[in-house]
């Protein structure tokens, strides 16, 4: 994957996840953990949060006008014909709290945004390179760390039933390199072309 990390600090005004304590640490952060997902099209809250870290690429969607459907063919994205909100939109998410803090890895999936897509070993599955941020929480304040991007596995309506652990994104946070770690698994494959490590305080 080519490298599109650059190291960016920008404070801003956004809720830390409702879900989600700043209480406690998170236990056993090195175990590997499946994603989670919002979805964006008209988010409620937690995937407000969510939105409010990506609404500038949000933004830059929504202005594109959607691709024209192949006649005779309907839309892949029914949500794509929506008038408000934002269309076609959703994300995945991993977080990792420290007590007092609470960091916030996030994959954003829209019309017009991703720039390339791999290979899959399965039809149903699509392998996109879309915009990837971690954010730092603290109190009701955020500061974007990352900017760069990474893989988000998008299921076709076609795809074929298969167990829950065949097409998957995990992630683990290395406590000792203070570095968060993905992986990303089509059909029971690994897609090492996406994998990556990503520290929690770049350097350049």
């Amino acid at each position: 994957m080519r490298a599109l990390l650059s190291s960016i600090l920008v404070a801003g005004f956004v809720s830390p996840p409702a879900t989600v304590s700043v209480e406690s640490f998170t236990p056993d952060p090195e175990r590997w953990r499946p994603v989670a997902y919002s979805d964006l099209r008209l988010p409620r809250g937690e995937a407000e949060s969510y939105a409010s870290i990506w609404q500038d690429r949000l933004d830059e969607s929504n202005s594109k006008p959607p691709a024209a459907p192949v006649p005779g063919h309907l839309l892949v994205d029914p949500s794509l014909s929506y008038a408000v909100g934002n269309p076609g939109a959703s994300e995945w998410h991993f977080t990792i709290n420290f007590q007092t803090k609470l960091a916030a890895l996030t994959v954003l999936d829209a019309p017009n945004i991703c720039t390339d897509e791999y290979p899959s070993p399965a039809v149903g599955v699509k392998i996109k390179v879309c915009p990837m941020r971690l954010a730092m929480f603290e109190a009701d304040r955020y500061a974007l760390v990352i900017d760069g991007a990474a893989c988000f596995l998008e299921k076709q309506p076609q795809a074929p039933i298969e167990d829950s652990s065949a097409t998957r994104t995990e992630v683990s946070y290395d406590v000792t390199a203070r570095a968060f770690k993905i992986r990303y698994t089509v059909s029971h494959m690994e897609i090492p072309q996406c994998a990556q490590t990503l520290p929690l305080h770049p350097t350049k």
